[in-house]
């Protein structure tokens, strides 16, 4: 369902196409997606938040994924899709991450990401055929 909103007409004023009191109609803008952006190497994950953000995403940052599971547990958080690298440090890499996604936030996409070309490969078996990019890729890559 769509809603519109009517923009408060004036006198005087003439619309694109020259009618005097013309009203206008607005789509509302849409919510933001939010990703969470799972990295621990600093550039590429800054490179990468900044990017998604011009783009119009909401977009929280983790450097391992003990924070990511922190930011998951917290409440109201609402992601559309983590995006992970795979070899990070803490407890778990990308690869225990995404099964825990699986187990624990069921439905919330991961999208995992590795400079290792094994890694990259074992994240489509692991993962259960969920989307994997391998590193490098070029920001405008991901949007499309």
């Amino acid at each position: 369902m769509s809603v519109v909103s009517r923009s408060s007409r004036s006198r005087g004023k003439r619309g694109l196409d020259g009618r005097e009191g013309e009203t206008a109609y607005h789509e509302p803008k849409p919510q933001p997606h939010t990703i969470l952006i799972v990295e621990d190497e600093t550039l590429v994950r800054v490179l990468l938040s900044d990017f998604l953000r011009e783009c119009g995403f909401r977009v929280l940052e983790a450097t391992s994924a003990d924070d990511a599971i922190a930011v998951l547990e917290s409440s109201g958080f609402a992601g559309d899709l983590v995006f992970s690298d795979v070899t990070m440090p803490g407890s778990m890499d990308g690869f225990g991450l995404s099964k825990w996604i699986r187990r624990y936030r069921p439905g919330l996409p991961v999208l995992l990401t590795s400079g290792y070309n094994r890694k990259a490969s074992d994240a489509v078996d692991l993962c259960e055929g969920q989307a994997t990019v391998p590193k490098p890729y070029s920001l405008h890559q991901l949007l499309g």
